[in-house]
């Protein structure tokens, strides 16, 4: 029996979603409010909800609470034209992992939605870029070795013949995200917020894999502790989000917020925010992968454009 996906949704978008399940072998039902997609739940079973923040009646906070009580092994993608930040904080406490923004990107969304279903093939660059032509690995065993790693990755990048629009962004995001998985992964949270150097034990390792295919190149940053956690990246991007709204705040009343201000968090929003496609990949108590990547071919129009992507296999 193919797969079944429930979609509940009164957008102009509905169509053109359900559209691209059904050329990919999907069985797709459609409703429009969360009181029908509950009596959908009780009638069929589903392999997966996608589901408009904004519906009539009812929202997708309140469906997504009842799905988590009576069918917590239901995965859900919740879509929404607005940008996720104005309403984090819900996303936060009902620990909400995928939010994608329309108009969805279709082999981003199908991509996602694939693995949320089956929990197969969620690591590895190659299980996301078509057609890869070539693949490196570079290996840290210390915190001083990042660097290094991270401008070896780029030079490559730019050596296949890509453009990176801003060097030093990516440099940031990609330098921020191997610090958290040498430091916070092997236990060394302390001597991070210290800035002590630091080697890991012996068969420890973190790995950088960059690839390409025509028109894209990627990157994922691997440890193989898998102690990241949804809520760990929740709690991350929600701290980035409301310490923002406190500087617009202190810059409208002048407010001295420098006790409030924390910098921690902040490459796992530069991730969310800067990165073309990303995923959270994580695989509880085995690897945790974080992966970006950039198609020439796809551009964000929107500067607020923002989505989230975190697949959890807790199995």
């Amino acid at each position: 029996m193919n797969n079944r996906i429930l979609i509940v949704d009164i957008s102009v978008y509905r169509e053109s979603i359900a559209k691209m399940f059904i050329e990919t072998g999907y069985e797709v039902h459609i409703c429009e409010s969360a009181f029908d997609a509950i009596s959908k739940l009780k009638a069929y079973e589903y392999d997966l909800i996608v589901s408009e923040v904004e519906l009539p009646g009812d929202n997708a906070f309140d469906l997504y609470n009842y799905i988590n009580k009576h069918y917590p092994y239901i995965p859900t993608i919740m879509t929404t034209e607005k940008n996720i930040d104005t309403f984090f904080n819900r996303i936060f406490v009902e620990g909400i992992g995928n939010v994608l923004c329309k108009p969805v990107k279709r082999d981003e969304f199908l991509n996602l939605a694939g693995k949320l279903i089956t929990k197969t093939n969620i690591f590895g660059l190659q299980n996301y870029m078509s057609t890869i032509d070539e693949m490196k690995k570079i290996r840290i065993t210390s915190s001083a070795q990042i660097q290094k790693a991270i401008n070896a990755a780029i030079d490559q990048i730019l050596s296949w013949g890509f453009v990176i629009e801003n060097r030093m962004i990516l440099n940031l995001v990609l330098n921020e995200m191997a610090i958290n998985a040498v430091y916070h992964s092997h236990g060394f949270t302390k001597e991070k917020e210290m800035r002590i150097p630091v080697k890991l034990k012996e068969n420890s390792f973190v790995d950088i894999f960059f690839a390409k295919n025509d028109t894209a190149y990627g990157f994922a940053i691997n440890d193989y502790n898998g102690i990241l956690t949804k809520q760990t990246i929740l709690s991350s991007i929600n701290n980035v989000i409301e310490q923002s709204n406190l500087m617009i705040r202190a810059a409208e009343t002048g407010e001295d917020i420098n006790e409030l201000i924390a910098d921690t968090g902040r490459g796992i929003d530069l991730v969310r925010k800067l990165c073309g496609e990303y995923y959270f990949i994580i695989k509880n108590g085995e690897r945790t992968e974080i992966m970006l990547i950039f198609d020439r071919l796809v551009t964000h129009d929107d500067e607020n454009y923002s989505s989230l992507k975190i697949i959890e296999d807790l199995r």
